[in-house]
């Protein structure tokens, strides 16, 4: 499946993560799309302790959406239940936007 991720305020999540983690700014954002994939409703990304400077868990809010599309690029769940049966994702649009 493809996945194709946007950061907006990416700026912000950049400080963020020189501020206090022990990962770089590529890994910290591989990171976030994992943790994103794992839970979609999840609001905020998780720096674990162990990538952390002091050792302590950090979190850092965002807002995140997730549209799925199937091979022929039609939205799934895009409000009409009867065109979802069936479809497999083929492709995740995800936009997280830290403010």
């Amino acid at each position: 499946m493809e996945v194709n991720v946007v950061i907006r305020g990416e700026e912000k999540f950049q400080a963020f993560i020189e501020e206090n983690a022990t990962i770089d700014l590529e890994a910290a954002k591989q990171d976030l799309q994992e943790q994103f994939l794992a839970d979609e409703k999840a609001n905020k990304y998780v720096l674990a302790a162990d990538k952390s400077k002091d050792g302590q868990e950090h979190t850092k809010a965002y807002m995140g959406v997730c549209l799925t599309y199937d091979a022929q690029g039609t939205q799934i769940g895009g409000g009409k239940a009867y065109l979802d049966k069936g479809q497999e994702p083929a492709r995740k649009d995800i936009t997280i936007v830290f403010m």
